[in-house]
């Protein structure tokens, strides 16, 4: 039995579901999201240990930046991919 706070991965209704675009970034966000604690979530802890630790006198910008750095660059690549798709049209091989 499902809660109602759960999500259903079929989007009946929804057009954006049949646009390979979206379902191309859709594997990529499920890609990053794996729920592993991955390289930048072991070095963000790391950083923050040795931070509090006073073993590194470094700025929280950077202490952090494992974190914001790779969601800013998530960021750029998604408006980049976006971008390119609206002003030339592009289309994912396959798509007619």
């Amino acid at each position: 039995m499902k809660d109602s706070d759960d999500t259903d991965d079929s989007c009946d209704g929804d057009d954006t579901s049949k646009d390979p675009f979206w379902r191309s970034l859709e594997s990529v966000a499920k890609a990053w999201n794996r729920g592993n604690p991955g390289f930048w979530t072991l070095l963000s802890l790391m950083l923050i240990g040795l931070k509090l630790t006073d073993h590194i006198d470094w700025s929280w910008w950077w202490v952090l930046g494992p974190i914001w750095i790779k969601y800013a660059f998530l960021l750029l690549v998604v408006a980049v991919v976006i971008i390119v798709k609206k002003r030339t049209g592009w289309k994912p091989s396959g798509e007619t």
